[in-house]
């Protein structure tokens, strides 16, 4: 089976997120010389990883060795940038391919219907702390791919952090509403929590809700005690953490409306595949 070290990447859009899996193939030794990007806006930060690292960055496929045919074809522009990016010149160059695409609310149906390819597609999303390589990620696989593709793709992913699989496409709509939009949750709950704690005066606020975060998680993933028993470890009987939590827990609280927030973010994944 043909390995990632062994294989020719073509990244389509070089954004926040294309950006993020060109610098997990640097950072695990894969040749500069076997990455093309296709990318018309170069950004500063691409600008700097083209003149350190000699990668080929190009705006059309036209620009792209007469001979170059890509094991993997990375897609990650917006949505509706799609059509004209996959001209016929590229298809034709892709047509061999195995095609992850990480474009929201881009179906395999229409991934295989742009670029032309039969049994090679999968459809992926992901989370922005993969700039880090710690990115929760899920794969759905076109019915006719082939194991090593599945492997070689699961590889590919696995470069930016976690990776799991959906048994259906419906399943990518859930999954974008809780992880993709995830930490955009966990920030406003940072942020409400910064500016109560400015409120009553104390200084360093950000610094100490941020610590108390990280502190929170290490806990967490010590593995100890899952997140049920620790929050119950913090809530003494008529102390003011439970005095919080009745707020919090009640009726109209934060999981009834967490959880309404997130049925509107998947109500808005499944419009968004529809168009």
């Amino acid at each position: 089976m043909k390995s990632l070290k062994n294989s020719k990447f073509l990244i389509l859009g070089a954004g926040n997120m294309g950006i993020a899996f060109i610098k997990a193939l640097l950072q695990n030794k894969i040749l500069a010389s076997k990455i093309f990007i296709l990318e018309k806006r170069i950004s500063p930060e691409l600008k700097k990883i083209k003149l350190k690292k000699k990668i080929k960055v190009l705006k059309q496929a036209s620009r792209l060795p007469k001979n170059f045919r890509p094991d993997i074809v990375l897609l990650a522009v917006k949505p509706n940038q799609l059509d004209s990016a996959v001209s016929k010149e590229l298809i034709n160059i892709i047509s061999d391919s195995l095609i992850i695409s990480i474009i929201a609310g881009k179906k395999i149906s229409a991934l295989k219907k742009i670029t032309r390819n039969k049994n090679k597609s999968v459809r992926a999303m992901t989370n922005t702390p993969v700039s880090l390589g710690m990115g929760t990620s899920i794969l759905y696989f076109d019915k006719g791919i082939k194991e090593r593709y599945k492997n070689l793709a699961r590889e590919f992913l696995a470069l930016v952090g976690q990776v799991n699989e959906a048994k259906n496409e419906k399943a990518i709509d859930s999954f974008t509403a809780i992880y993709g939009s995830g930490p955009a949750y966990i920030y406003l709950i940072i942020e409400s929590l910064i500016k109560i704690s400015s409120r009553a005066g104390l200084k360093n606020s950000e610094n100490m809700v941020i610590q108390t975060f990280l502190g929170s998680l290490l806990l967490l993933m010590s593995g100890n005690s899952d997140a049920k028993t620790l929050r119950e470890n913090v809530t003494s009987k008529g102390g003011t953490t439970q005095a919080a939590l009745s707020i919090l827990n009640s009726q109209n609280g934060l999981p009834k409306l967490l959880g309404r927030a997130i049925e509107k973010a998947k109500k808005r994944s499944i419009e968004l595949s529809r168009d």
